[in-house]
């Protein structure tokens, strides 16, 4: 319950901002704080205080509802017990959620069991939930003391926060500092500072009054505007203090923070009460979750009872409500662990660890989790029964996805082994579950501790991998692919049954070579995955990559095809029966890469799908990623821009740095396109610094390729050359004939051309030549004919422009065929067969306009004026173009008969999201309802 409001000294600009949240909540809109202070600063009375507005009745139009929870210290190891705390009372609404989503929150909660999964999952079905909780309302929901919530929670409600947008749901943290690497860091924050001088005179007056003027001026002092020092630090005075008659000692704490000082106040207060009474608040303290039967128990074994809690209750300390215990402020429970020796702190744990052990057998999983805990606590020394105890907390947690509590408990559980290769391996594994939770420096620091004692070689190449994980992640693909190389390198004929790590590190091992384009690496690890794994479509396929990085396409793209080609196939002939998210999206990656969109589209486009159904967010960013790209060769730049947008979101979510960059650096590629050069700039520079820092090429050259494209459109053909010959001529590339690469060739050459240097575009010209040769596709074909134009005599180019265009005809690449046209039209122009070129020109500028490339349609519109022709600007459409992608998408998936539930689930929001996307874009159609879609033109694809 909120309880009554009361009056919240000094804090009127504080409330003035959480109140502008809840009255934009009653309007339908969402909005995150967190609210961020010292202890005792007031974080939790403001809370309480908005809660209490929020039940205030003089809105009952809107009404609110709230749901609130507190983090506790010790369910820090805990997968999801903060979250299960917070949505415990709204857990009969879970079946309203779509079913994956429902399975993955059930799991999480222990309610079912499950198989690991994406951990975001669980981030979503909370925002589904949030969502559904709100109704036709509006929802509060409070977590205070956020710095304590478990990991598992945090991420889940910050994934949720982070994509709130008009459900009407008002979320508030309370939390200390958290440092730059906790979840809670980038939400928007509201800090709170000491109090005023008159503020703070005002509160203690208030609830102090009978203090002399001297003491009342130590307390202000001592105090510095802490609301709670002002409150607790004259309950530490006796009665002779408190009038000024004896001097208040208590306060002599030298140069101690505030915290301390305060921490002395409460351990004042419970050194008065007896030994029994102080016994049961250890017990209490330690054990957190205010079991009151839990405690009771174990109290009882050291000699405490019912009658000792209601002294400690009758203090003030603890609190007590429908069989929960809880202290008054988390600096109570900590004066009262920090003033208890050693040896009882030692005994309490032991006698928390029996009665949990007692518990019925069909107790919930955390009882046994915070027992193997206790047991933990309890220990002096090395002690392989509390390890292994915890080593089973830990497998429960990682089958409820609970990846950061899996590794908190594997870590603890090595530091408890007297095994030093029981200590390695479950160092090793705790390593693995920190990189799965996304906490890369901890599973760095733990993979280094697990090196130490890691002689056996399967365990020193599982260390391998978790270096180049974050290696991949934090830093560079070439150090990522030489530590994989190296680290399957151990795993010879020796040992047996490990071939299947080494094939996973080693096809790593030939993607993050590709990503820095390096070929020689790419060789190394192609070589010895078909050493180790043998003959397969993937392994063939992935040695056609390493011959492509290399610039050897013509041996590189027949198995690269064949991958592709098997995947489609009709199972019992592909290479797998159900090929894995990850396979699927190399075979479809193989297809984009050698010039065959189409095939690619056909796997990518049903694996998005499927990675939406099944909750696979972790995946997804890649994904979007490699469809966006296939949908910019297609020439459907619009979808292209709603994937690559919707990629972006989810990987700045879930922490997927290398990939937001590569996002960042498509999305530019499409506003060049475009003509839009501070959005393009924007997006790719900032980009391409980190990403050259990292020696991560493929990112550099999509950035690169982006400014060049720019520069070329708005004819600064000398500053496009000069970009695009740096990225191609550096020496992390010079060697590489990655794709990304061969696709600069073109941009390349016409920069060259244009700028009256055409012997500059012999190198890229004979690249790209090479690399059409081989993938024999009409459009590269037509494309190679057109730099040959470009770069030859005047009277010789017509010729080569007519038959690439010729060959356009047959299909591929939009953008580069209207590409194609605008420059053979403006060659007939300059040869005075104006008729010609109109015909060219005209077929060039709609489909500039088809796709949305605004400035090259400008370019090839004012060709044509010099034609002696006017063509205006085409008249806007079906209003499609003045959607933004997320409302694009949502409007796609309506009018493919879905509902708003069902939208939600695909596109990872909530429903009343889309139903806000939906009103926003109805008018731009110019329709009022759902009903009236099937009579737009058509919407193309909502996949």
């Amino acid at each position: 319950m909120a309880g009554p409001r009361v009056v919240m000294h000094g804090r009127a600009e504080e409330l003035h901002a959480l109140d502008g949240l809840l009255a934009a909540a009653r309007g339908g809109h969402s909005g995150v704080l967190v609210v961020r202070g010292a202890p005792g600063i007031g974080k939790s009375a403001l809370l309480n205080h908005v809660a209490a507005t929020a039940a205030d009745p003089a809105h009952p139009a809107v009404p609110f509802r709230t749901i609130r929870s507190t983090g506790i210290e010790f369910e820090a190891e805990l997968p999801f017990a903060g979250l299960h705390a917070l949505l415990h009372p709204a857990l009969d609404r879970v079946t309203a959620l779509p079913a994956p989503q429902a399975a993955a929150l059930r799991a999480a909660f222990g309610l079912a069991a499950a198989e690991p999964g994406d951990r975001f999952l669980v981030g979503l079905a909370v925002l589904s939930l949030l969502a559904e909780l709100a109704g036709d309302g509006a929802l509060l929901c409070v977590v205070d003391d956020a710095h304590w919530l478990d990991r598992a929670s945090t991420e889940a409600l910050v994934f949720a926060a982070r994509r709130l947008t008009g459900e009407g749901v008002v979320l508030l943290f309370g939390a200390r500092e958290t440092g730059a690497g906790h979840p809670l860091t980038g939400l928007p924050e509201l800090r709170l500072e000491g109090l005023g001088r008159a503020a703070a005179s005002a509160l203690l007056a208030e609830t102090s009054p009978e203090l002399a003027d001297g003491v009342r001026e130590r307390v202000l002092a001592e105090a510095g505007g802490n609301p709670l020092a002002l409150i607790e630090l004259p309950d530490a005075l006796t009665p002779r203090q408190r009038t000024g008659r004896l001097l208040p000692l208590a306060f002599h704490f030298g140069s101690l923070p505030l915290t301390e000082r305060l921490r002395s106040a409460f351990g004042a207060q419970a050194d008065r009460l007896p030994e029994p009474s102080r016994t049961l608040l250890l017990i209490a303290a330690l054990e957190q979750t205010g079991d009151l039967d839990v405690i009771l128990r174990a109290a009882g074994s050291l000699g405490a009872g019912v009658a000792d809690a209601e002294a400690a209750e009758r203090s003030g300390l603890l609190r007590t409500t429908a069989g929960a215990v809880g202290f008054r402020h988390p600096l109570a429970r900590a004066a009262v662990i920090q003033a208890a020796p050693l040896h009882r702190r030692l005994d309490a744990h032991r006698a928390l660890a029996a009665a949990l052990g007692d518990t019925s057998a069909d107790a919930p999983n955390d009882a046994a989790d915070r027992r193997a805990w206790h047991l933990a606590a309890a220990a002096t020394g090395t002690d392989e029964r509390a390890a292994a105890a915890l080593e089973r907390a830990a497998d429960r947690a990682r089958s409820r996805s609970g990846y950061a509590a899996q590794a908190m408990a594997l870590e603890r559980a090595a530091e408890l082994t007297p095994d030093p290769a029981v200590r390695a391996y479950r160092l090793v594994a705790a390593a693995e579950a920190a990189t799965d939770s996304g906490e890369p420096r901890r599973a760095l620091e733990l993979a280094e501790r697990a090196a130490e004692g890691a002689a056996e070689p399967f365990l020193a190449a599982r260390v391998a991998h978790v270096r180049a994980t974050v290696e991949f992640e934090d830093g560079s693909p070439l150090r990522a692919a030489r530590l994989l190389i190296d680290g399957a390198r151990a795993l010879d004929g020796n040992h047996p049954g490990k071939a299947d790590k080494a094939v996973a590190m080693l096809m790593e091992a030939v993607r993050d070579a590709y990503f820095a384009g390096h070929a020689q690496l790419a060789r190394t690890a192609a070589d010895r995955l078909l050493m180790v794994g043998g003959e397969t479509p993937y392994s063939r396929a992935l040695d056609g990559l390493a011959r492509l990085i290399a610039g050897d396409p013509a041996a590189a793209i027949g198995p690269m095809n064949a991958l592709a080609e098997a995947v489609l196939a009709p199972h019992g002939t592909a290479p797998t029966p159900a090929p894995h998210p990850g396979e699927r999206l190399i075979a479809g990656a193989m297809g984009m890469m050698t010039g065959d969109e189409e095939t690619a589209s056909r796997i990518l486009s049903p694996l998005v799908a499927d990675a939406r159904a099944g909750g696979l967010i972790g995946w997804l960013p890649s994904m979007l990623e490699h469809l966006a790209i296939t949908e910019i060769y297609l020439g459907n730049h619009q979808d292209a821009r709603a994937h690559a947008q919707e990629g972006l979101s989810l990987a700045g979510s879930i922490g997927q740095s290398h990939r937001a960059d590569h996002l960042r650096c498509v999305l530019a590629w499409l506003a060049a396109a475009a003509g839009d050069e501070e959005e393009c700039l924007r997006l790719a520079e900032p980009a391409v610094a980190r990403a050259a820092g990292r020696h991560t090429l493929r990112t550099v050259s999509w950035g690169s390729m982006a400014i060049g494209l720019l520069d070329l459109v708005h004819g600064r053909h000398e500053r496009a050359l000069n970009r695009l010959e740096a990225t191609a001529d550096a020496p992390s590339a010079r060697d590489s004939g990655s794709t990304f690469l061969v696709h600069l060739a073109p941009d390349q050459v016409e920069a060259a051309a244009r700028s009256g240097q055409p012997d500059r575009a012999a190198a890229p010209l004979a690249k790209f030549e090479r690399w059409a040769r081989a993938a024999d596709r009409p459009w590269a074909h037509a494309v190679a004919l057109r730099c040959r134009a470009l770069t030859a005599p005047a009277d010789a180019a017509g010729p080569l422009y007519a038959e690439a265009v010729a060959l356009h005809a047959r299909g591929g690449r939009p953008f580069e065929r209207a590409r194609t046209q605008l420059l053979y039209g403006e060659w007939l122009r300059r040869a005075r067969r104006k008729a010609d070129a109109r015909s060219q020109l005209r077929s060039a500028l709609e489909a500039f306009e088809r796709i949305e490339a605004a400035a090259w349609a400008d370019r090839a519109r004012g060709e044509l004026r010099a034609t002696g022709v006017s063509h205006p600007r085409a008249a806007a459409g079906s209003g499609l173009d003045r959607l933004t992608p997320q409302e694009l998408q949502v409007i796609r998936l309506a009018a493919d008969g879905l509902s708003n539930r069902d939208i939600a689930a695909q596109l990872f929001l909530s429903p009343r999201t889309v139903g806000y996307h939906l009103y926003k874009a109805y008018p731009k159609l110019g329709i009022a309802s759902r009903r009236e879609l099937g009579a737009l033109a058509p919407l193309g694809r909502s996949g």
